[in-house]
């Protein structure tokens, strides 16, 4: 565990977060030997800033099971402060099937156990407890990202905003009775078609919140103020799965505005909209590997930052389609 203090003047700015963090089991040619990582929209875009060198706070509720310790072990492996990674001796850990059709890079998710139909545990909030421990560092913290909602959730996501904090939040519904609190925290919300997005409409959020729209295959679109900037999709050399797109376009994008940040001591909607356009390529190199880090898996991560600093060009795509898929 790499012991870190967020957010000295000097220091790399830091990101915490909350959300979904789950074991992801994934299924593909194998059937009977699934791979497994840490997943889930929160799990998957803290694992990756703090392998790409960003000092990060998981602020998550696991269970005591095999799986809490696995993914415990997988934050540290990462180079994450755990110090706020709870493991409750009541509950479980959750975990993700998702089940890949590598002809056709498709996949899709479930919550069974393919081959015990036996279902999983659902995920759980962090509470007050979570957020007492972790509110010296909410205060410190140069960006909060998370992604699902509960009072417990908006309060950390309040403590950071009134702080200075960027707060990234990726709602994956808009359900709970608390969403509009957390919205109105957000300094970006990203939203996808597919599920939060068909539910909020631009006019119902402030122009100084900035909007970003993912449409699947037909790219996204960032807005803010009166700026409205439609971002195509990248294109990918190799599609064997799609799992984890979204979460790569957070990484990169919030790996290009900590290194400014870093660099110049704040940040601009400027680098949010150069930003997405980074995460789009790292998206799209990753669509030729299986799991949400398929990328990471194949590359390392040494790698990956490479081709971050020096940018997603032609070298770094024949590199990786070079690379095996990684199915294991």
């Amino acid at each position: 565990m790499r012991s870190q203090d967020p957010t000295p003047q000097s220091a790399r700015p830091a990101v915490a977060g909350t959300g979904l963090t789950a074991v992801d089991r994934i299924y593909s040619d194998d059937y009977a030997a699934p791979a497994e990582a840490l997943g889930g929209s929160c799990g998957n875009v803290l694992l990756s800033l703090a392998m790409l060198g960003h000092p990060v706070f998981p602020v998550v509720n696991l269970g005591d099971d095999d799986y809490g310790r696995f993914l415990l072990d997988e934050f540290e492996r990462a180079g994450c402060e755990t110090r706020y990674v709870s493991r409750a001796h009541t509950g479980s850990s959750p975990v993700i099937v998702e089940i890949v059709d590598t002809v056709n890079g498709s996949h899709r998710f479930t919550s069974t156990c393919p081959q015990t139909l036996v279902r999983f545990p659902k995920w759980r909030s962090i509470d007050h407890d979570h957020v007492c421990r972790a509110a010296d560092t909410l205060k410190s913290v140069s960006v909060f990202y998370a992604d699902r909602v509960s009072e417990s959730i908006v309060i950390a996501m309040e403590e950071a905003k009134r702080a200075g904090a960027l707060v990234f939040f990726e709602p994956a519904s808009t359900d709970d009775e608390m969403f509009a609190r957390a919205v109105r925290c957000a300094t970006v919300i990203k939203l996808s078609d597919e599920t939060a997005g068909k539910s909020i409409a631009d006019r119902n959020l402030d122009p100084e919140v900035i909007v970003i729209r993912t449409h699947g295959a037909f790219g996204l679109t960032v807005s803010n103020r009166s700026v409205h900037r439609h971002f195509p999709s990248s294109f990918a050399p190799r599609v064997i799965d799609t799992c984890g797109s979204g979460d790569m376009v957070t990484t990169g994008l919030l790996d290009l505005v900590l290194r400014r940040w870093y660099r110049e001591g704040s940040w601009t909607v400027d680098d949010v909209f150069d930003g997405v356009e980074v995460g789009q390529r790292l998206a799209a190199l990753n669509c030729g590997f299986t799991g949400a880090r398929g990328l990471f898996r194949a590359a390392g991560a040494n790698h990956v930052r490479e081709m971050l600093d020096r940018g997603i060009d032609e070298a770094s795509t024949s590199y990786v389609s070079t690379l095996g898929t990684c199915n294991r």
